[in-house]
Order: C-alpha cells, then sequence, then structure tokens
C-alpha cells in the first residue's frame, strides 16, 4: 500500500528533481575539489622540491625506511609498490605537480597511489642519474576538505531548500492533473448524469498544456453527456410511442370473434404483440438503468431484496436457493435498480445454464457480494467482455428467449454503483459474481 502511494507522478517529478539536484552538486564539488587540489599541488612542489634534493644524496636501499626530513613519513624504495594499486600520472593534479617539480629541478616521470599495507599511500617515482632512479612513499595529502559541523548545517538546509522548491513544482504540474482525474472519476461515477463544469479558478497558476488538457475533456465530456442524453429520450420517446399502437393491435386482435379459422392468427397476432411489449420494457429498463439519479441517501437492505426477488420466482426448494444473512445494508444505493441487477442475474442463469441455482448474499470487508450459481457450463473462453454489451446473446442461434440486455443492464448499474461484475467456473458450476461497495461515496 504504502509504495502504491509512493509510485505516483508527484513522487516520480520529486525524486527525478531531487536525483538531478543531487548529480548536480556532485559535480560541482568535483570540480570545486579538482579546482582547489590544483591551487594546492604547486604549494606542495615548493615544500617538497628541496627535500627530495637533499633525500637524493642519500643512495636507495631495498629496505624502505624513513627519510630525514620529508613530510608524510616518506621512505625510499627500490622498486614499484605492490598490491593494489592506481597509476595517477596523467591527472590533471599529478600533472602539475610533476611540472610544479621539474620547474625546481626535480624530474617525476611515475606517480601511483597504492595501498600496500591497508592506508593510502602515494608513490613517486623521481629520475636520477641512475637507471632505474628512485620510488618514495609517503602519506597522500587529503585531497578532500575537511567536513565539519558548518559544512553539515550548510549542506543540511540545501537539502531542505531544494526539497521545498522541489515540491512546490511538482504540485503545481501535478495538482492539476490530480483535478482532472477527480472530475473524471466524479464524471464516470455520475454515468449520464450531467456533471456541473469545473469551478472558476480551477487550473489557475497549471501549465498551458494542463489548462488545454482540462478544456478538451470537459467539451468532450459535456458532448458525451449531451448524446446520451438525446440517445435516452429518443429510446424512451419510441418505446413510449410504440406501447399505444401495440395496445391497439392486442385490443383488436383480443376482440375478433373465436372462430376456428382466426384463432391461430390472434394468437400469434398477441403473442407478437406480447414479445415486442416485453422488448420495450428492456429498453426502457436500459435507459433507466442509465438516467436514473444515484446521488441518493437511501439505504437498502440487499438480503430483504434477494429474498423479495427469489420469492417472485416461484421455483421450489431444490431449483433455485437463497443463502443470505438477516439483513445487509448498502448506503446510498437504488433499491429499484438492485432488483433489476439480481432479477437479470438469476434469469439469466435460468435461460442459459442449469438447475440447481444458488443464490447468495453477503459481506465481504468493505464490499456486498451478489454471487449467483447454477450448475452450467459456463461462458465460452473470451466471451465474458462480450456478452455485457447490449444486445449480446451467448445463444447465435436465439433458440434460448432474450434480448440480449440483461447482463448489459446488470453490468451498467454495477458500475455506476462502483463495483464490478466478474464470471468464474468453478467445481460447483457457473459463478457470476457482483460486489459492490457497502458506503459508496457521495459525488463531489
Amino acid at each position: 500500500m504504502i509504495l502504491a502511494r509512493l509510485d505516483s507522478l508527484f513522487m516520480r517529478l520529486l525524486l527525478a528533481q531531487l536525483v538531478l539536484v543531487l548529480c548536480c552538486v556532485m559535480i560541482f564539488g568535483w570540480l570545486v575539489i579538482t579546482e582547489r587540489n590544483l591551487l594546492q599541488v604547486p604549494q606542495f612542489a615548493e615544500v617538497w622540491a628541496p627535500l627530495y634534493k637533499r633525500a637524493l644524496v642519500e643512495p636507495p636501499t631495498r629496505h624502505p625506511g624513513p627519510v630525514m626530513g620529508l613530510p608524510g613519513g616518506y621512505q625510499s624504495h627500490a622498486g614499484p609498490p605492490h598490491g593494489p594499486r592506481l597509476e595517477v600520472t596523467g591527472w590533471p593534479s599529478a600533472k602539475v605537480l610533476r611540472e610544479a617539480l621539474a620547474a625546481r629541478g626535480v624530474v617525476v616521470d611515475q606517480i601511483w597511489v597504492a595501498i600496500p599495507d591497508g592506508r593510502l599511500r602515494l608513490w613517486t617515482h623521481v629520475q636520477t642519474g641512475r637507471a632505474d632512479g628512485v620510488w618514495f612513499s609517503g602519506r597522500a595529502p587529503s585531497v578532500l576538505p575537511r567536513w565539519t559541523g558548518r559544512t553539515t548545517v550548510t549542506f543540511g538546509l540545501l537539502l531542505l531548500v531544494v526539497a521545498g522548491v522541489s515540491w512546490l513544482f511538482a504540485r503545481r504540474v501535478t495538482g492539476p492533473l490530480h483535478r482532472l482525474r477527480t472530475r473524471m472519476l466524479v464524471h464516470a461515477e455520475a454515468g449520464n448524469a450531467s456533471a456541473p463544469p469545473p469551478p472558476a479558478g480551477l487550473n489557475r497558476g497549471a501549465p498551458p498544456e494542463l489548462v488545454q488538457m482540462d478544456t478538451a475533456y470537459t467539451q468532450l465530456a459535456q458532448r458525451l453527456q449531451r448524446n446520451e442524453r438525446e440517445r435516452a429520450l429518443l429510446l424512451a420517446g419510441v418505446s413510449h410511442d410504440l406501447r399505444s399502437p401495440l395496445s391497439r393491435i392486442r385490443l383488436a386482435a383480443e376482440m375478433l370473434p373465436e372462430t376456428s379459422d382466426n384463432h391461430d392468427g390472434v394468437v400469434a397476432i398477441t403473442r407478437n404483440v406480447d414479445h415486442a411489449d416485453r422488448l420495450i420494457g428492456s429498453f426502457l429498463e436500459f435507459v433507466r438503468a442509465s438516467t436514473l439519479d444515484l446521488d441518493l441517501e437511501d439505504e437498502v437492505d440487499l438480503a430483504a431484496t434477494a429474498r423479495q426477488v427469489v420469492a417472485r420466482f416461484e421455483q421450489p426448494l431444490p431449483v433455485l436457493r437463497l443463502a443470505a444473512p438477516e439483513r445487509l445494508a448498502l448506503r446510498r444505493a437504488p433499491g429499484l435498480l438492485l432488483d433489476r441487477v439480481i432479477v437479470n442475474l438469476i434469469d439469466n442463469a435460468f435461460k442459459h445454464g442449469r438447475t440447481p441455482v444458488l443464490v447468495e448474499v453477503l459481506a465481504d470487508g468493505d464490499d456486498a457480494v451478489i454471487r449467483v450459481i447454477d450448475a452450467g457450463v459456463g461462458l465460452p473462453p473470451g466471451d465474458a467482455e462480450n456478452l455485457l454489451q447490449a444486445f449480446a446473446r451467448g445463444d447465435a442461434s436465439r433458440s434460448v428467449p432474450g434480448f440480449g440486455l440483461g447482463l448489459a443492464i446488470a453490468h451498467q448499474v454495477i458500475t455506476r454503483l462502483g463495483g464490478r461484475l466478474s464470471f468464474e467456473l468453478g467445481s460447483t458450476g457457473h459463478r457470476v459474481q457482483a460486489r459492490l461497495p457497502l458506503q459508496r461515496p457521495p459525488l463531489r
């Protein structure tokens, strides 16, 4: 959970800036130390040159020993260093040291840094009249400035200033993005309901690209909401207008005299009118599922709703069973739509699955769970996502009655309530599970 909170655009920008500043400080420090050493090297050469000349008067020995007068416990050697070592002859400070010593009559052709006995020592090879020259080793001069308490305080204040400036910069960039994300979530939760435009000054101080992004999203959301409202009104209006002529057709068919010649025709007309009426009713339910206001303070007893729905199916106990607690309250949830969700899931199990059907209602953490389990073979792999679309049907031959709106309505309602619908084939049969939050946050 902590890693998920840290893995955000704000933290990434903040860390990127801190790393960039740290790299800049390290590069600047390296340049300062290099220039400091370049300035100090001529002073070392000024002190060491006469001491080197004096030490060269003594012949080198194969057994190292201290050389009188040389600083840092310098010793003379007959050969180069052994063990871990690094040649620094070509480094800037070493080159300046060689040039400064050469100007004072001491020719040094090699400079090494070695750790023969666990201590860092500087080795210099001084040319003499002899062929092999003389090696001297001693304590390496300090190349780093001394760290003091004042340095610690200064460095700490620098880090605080850099962190504060980086935090303000990252917040200024990610703040509008966070507000835009919040508005997107609010619009998604509101469904097709009209969402208010962003308040004035919401993106004040934001970069122009983010302001343009927010404006483009606002225009897109308004256009989509307008299209959804027009579609819902068109579908509702057409469905309502169709019911009147269908009612008249049914009434006219039922008023025909009952004779052997027209009996089959009257039955066919009545059956088709009922089919069209049910289709129109499904259309209206689909529209209601996408347009009904969800920003309510109602409390719905999900267990009681499930018991009412199961009782309406009028199936014997072995065929349809219910397992639910005495009470399971959902805050801010529309009871009408939850009733329709349970009806559609059970109806889908009877149409496309096998009996017996088990309906489970339970609480799981902060969620309420509705499970409908049947003994069918389940959905073909990859068909679950397609069947959640409107008018999609698992029975391609249409031998099973239905309009392909049951799961689409259930999925739309569950999504608008902040839940999710899933399908799973287990050892007990095919299971459809709807998970809903027990406490849905209010729309902001």
